[in-house]
């Protein structure tokens, strides 16, 4: 009688493992989300940062870009369980014998639809050229604007941005930073006739400082305190004492700035596949540079965004953070 109570015992403990297996089934809604939001997220962030130094890199050899954009997931999760019992009652006083199983199966079955950004409205937000209203929002989230404008500016006061980064564009935007640091100068968005104007407001602590009076001097700017007001355009000024004019560039032509900072393989520059470009002592020369992609035959150990193109790995490293910060502001003016 001992044996027969002991597996009716086991018996029970299999019933009440199944039950709590089947119980487990009732919601799996938030478990999903914890099993899959944060690797789709993860994901899609990774590949869209690829991606993106994929079409940098192919305007160094100058290739055609092409983006590929997700468009929507979805995923379907489900979860079955399963519990069979059986036993056996023999005759002749011989102790009863039970068997039972319990399964179960978990499944994920993800679908990602992908769209080729082509057509009319893609070549229009890649080739018009950067507002004024994108470059406020930056500038008023906090972003530097000596990188904004050595990103997307083209001519700035009359004074043109080259890949050599010399000679006066370059001390403008360096004297405008320095102020901008020393929550010296901040930023608003007007708008006059339809037309949008970004007025860089100075501090009365800045009227004194060497790096305002270099400003206003590089802008043909009066060095009065008054809010220096810049508008789209390129070309003489009608009021010199009112505005200044900014040219921007739109983003393929800052994919194609950007990719001076490419460095190829020695043998692509030595069998004529790319052609060599100046960077005579400039942003993307030496310490403290914009933008910098680095070149490996071998995967790259520690890379921020790594991507394979014609049999070599481009790389921004990871311990690059003038590269990566770059990067990163290019990916929120695609957005």
């Amino acid at each position: 009688m001992q044996h027969f109570r002991l597996n009716k015992r086991l018996g029970l403990s299999a019933a009440v493992t199944a039950s709590l297996f089947l119980a487990g089934c009732v919601s799996i809604g938030p478990r999903g989300l914890e099993l899959s939001r944060t690797e789709f997220n993860s994901a899609i962030q990774r590949t869209d940062g690829e991606q993106l130094l994929l079409n940098i890199v192919r305007q160094r050899y100058n290739d055609p870009v092409m983006f590929l954009e997700v468009a929507s997931v979805s995923s379907s999760i489900s979860r079955t369980a399963s519990l069979n019992l059986s036993g056996f009652f023999p005759g002749g006083g011989s102790p009863e014998s039970y068997n039972g199983g319990v399964g179960g199966s978990y499944s994920d079955s993800p679908l990602v639809f992908y769209s080729p950004n082509t057509g009319e409205r893609f070549v229009r937000q890649i080739l018009t050229p950067i507002d004024l209203r994108t470059i406020s929002l930056l500038l008023q989230s906090g972003w530097s604007i000596e990188r904004v404008l050595l990103v997307a500016g083209d001519s700035f006061a009359g004074l043109k941005n080259t890949t050599t980064g010399a000679g006066d564009y370059q001390a403008l935007v360096d004297h405008l930073r320095t102020l901008q640091r020393a929550d010296q100068l901040s930023f608003a968005l007007e708008t006059y006739n339809n037309v949008d104007i970004l007025a860089m407001i100075p501090t009365p602590s800045a009227l004194s400082t060497e790096a305002y009076k270099e400003a206003c001097r590089l802008m043909n700017f009066p060095a009065d305190g008054r809010p220096i007001r810049v508008q789209l355009g390129i070309g003489e000024r009608p009021d010199p004492n009112s505005y200044v004019f900014l040219a921007t560039r739109s983003l393929y032509s800052s994919f194609y700035f950007l990719s001076n900072g490419v460095e190829p393989p020695a043998g692509d520059l030595g069998d004529g596949v790319l052609q060599r470009r100046r960077l005579d002592g400039g942003v993307f020369d030496g310490d403290g540079d914009l933008f910098k992609v680095q070149t490996s035959p071998g995967r790259p150990v520690d890379a921020a965004v790594k991507v394979r193109y014609r049999d070599q790995w481009f790389f921004i490293p990871s311990n690059d953070p003038d590269s990566r910060t770059t990067f990163a502001l290019l990916s929120m003016m695609l957005m």
